[in-house]
């Protein structure tokens, strides 16, 4: 009995390190990641999983920390630009260094456009939510960046489009 409960202690100390310092669990409040996390998804990530911000790819999921009026947010968003890159939105156009991205239509449902969507190497489905179609473009229509953000749901989110590029030490994981 002594050896069973030291073996219960022993992994519950181990899954206890390994959220700690290994993986991150997230559950998703919105629906700013639509069509691939909808809203009450759960997303695991790997904590420190970029050494270097040459790791970070296009396609990434990550988690990063942005303060807003004094509070700080954890937010969940595409990597769509990387350093160096021109980036250009307006509407549901995208244009990166200046090469436009490819889209195919999959479905309509629900007032929203699913389409896929190819940038490079990475592709995902991304929708246009017709109801949220004026929380479209606020912040400048290219520039020079760190990392580029994009939510998946491109009318219902509050990403780089808002807030601009952010920097390399703000994430905090990648998705799993």
């Amino acid at each position: 009995m002594k050896v069973f409960t030291c073996s219960i202690v022993a992994v519950l100390l181990g899954l206890l390190a390994l959220k700690t310092f290994v993986t991150g669990y997230y559950r998703i409040p919105q629906n700013g990641m639509y069509p691939t996390l909808p809203a009450g998804s759960v997303l695991f990530t790997l904590k420190h999983a970029y050494r270097d911000v040459s790791r970070v790819k296009r396609g990434d999921i990550i988690v990063f920390l942005r303060e807003q009026n004094g509070r700080r947010y954890n937010y969940i968003w595409r990597v769509i630009g990387l350093p160096g890159d021109k980036v250009q939105t307006s509407g549901e156009s995208l244009i990166i260094n200046g090469q436009p991205v490819g889209r195919e239509r999959v479905t309509d449902a629900g007032g929203r456009t699913v389409f896929h969507e190819q940038i490079g190497d990475a592709s995902h489905q991304i929708a246009f939510d017709r109801r949220h179609r004026t929380a479209r473009l606020t912040f400048p229509s290219w520039f020079r960046l760190a990392t580029y953000l994009l939510g998946d749901n491109r009318f219902n989110a509050f990403d780089s489009r808002r807030f601009g590029p952010m920097p390399f030490s703000s994430i905090i994981g990648k998705k799993l």
